[in-house]
């Protein structure tokens, strides 16, 4: 796989500023990212003066349960949860928090913007446009990760196991990019659906233009 379609785990690493936390206040533009799995992985981010996003919180839990703090400690504007595999403890979820809470589903045929059902509780966007998207967040540097928070070694490595891969149909000959997962990649799918609100944002002009 060529090094420009995968991050390594010393690139995520860099990240790393000698801080041991960062708070968050009223009125900061929280955001959290949730995917099933071997657990359920979680990241939280907040937007910094100067547009970067900040990891704020990193774990690990076991019961959907544990969700409902996380989300009123950090004041969580918009959250994003895989569908799957427990779609009904999700759905209960989001119901619980409407509005805020939103299950996700990669539709290969949306583009440029994902799209939010505030009714169904959904939201759907392209899956290679938003790895894309986050893949340069962390690729350009704009993320911030606090030394102090748990998990950092886990989330550096599993950011490093998805890769962008040129796919062709053998039928029709029609090429397109994938990425495709080379290990244990919950928290950089996590990281994916904690950056999901921003890919609309005027914030963020660098990364919508690539």
């Amino acid at each position: 796989v060529a090094a420009e379609n995968r991050l390594t785990k010393q690139e995520v690493m860099d990240l790393v500023e000698p801080i041991d936390s960062i708070p968050v206040n009223e009125g900061d533009v929280v955001t959290m990212g949730v995917d099933q799995g071997k657990g359920i992985h979680v990241v939280v981010k907040k937007q910094m003066p100067d547009g970067k996003l900040a990891i704020v919180y990193l774990g690990i839990h076991q019961n959907f349960e544990d969700l409902d703090g996380l989300m009123t400690k950090y004041r969580v504007r918009r959250c994003v949860i895989d569908a799957l595999p427990e779609t009904r403890k999700a759905r209960e979820f989001a119901n619980r928090h409407k509005g805020k809470v939103f299950l996700n589903f990669y539709n290969i045929n949306q583009k440029v913007k994902p799209k939010w059902d505030e009714e169904k509780l959904m939201v759907e966007e392209n899956r290679t446009e938003s790895l894309d998207f986050s893949h340069n967040l962390l690729k350009m540097k704009m993320t911030i990760i606090p030394r102090g928070l748990e998990h950092i070694d886990e989330y550096a490595d599993q950011c490093s196991k998805v890769a962008k891969k040129l796919e062709e149909d053998e039928e029709t000959g029609s090429k397109r990019y994938i990425y495709v997962k080379l290990g244990p990649d919950h928290f950089r799918h996590a990281d994916n659906y904690a950056t999901l609100y921003w890919m609309e944002k005027e914030t963020m002009p660098r990364i919508r233009s690539l």
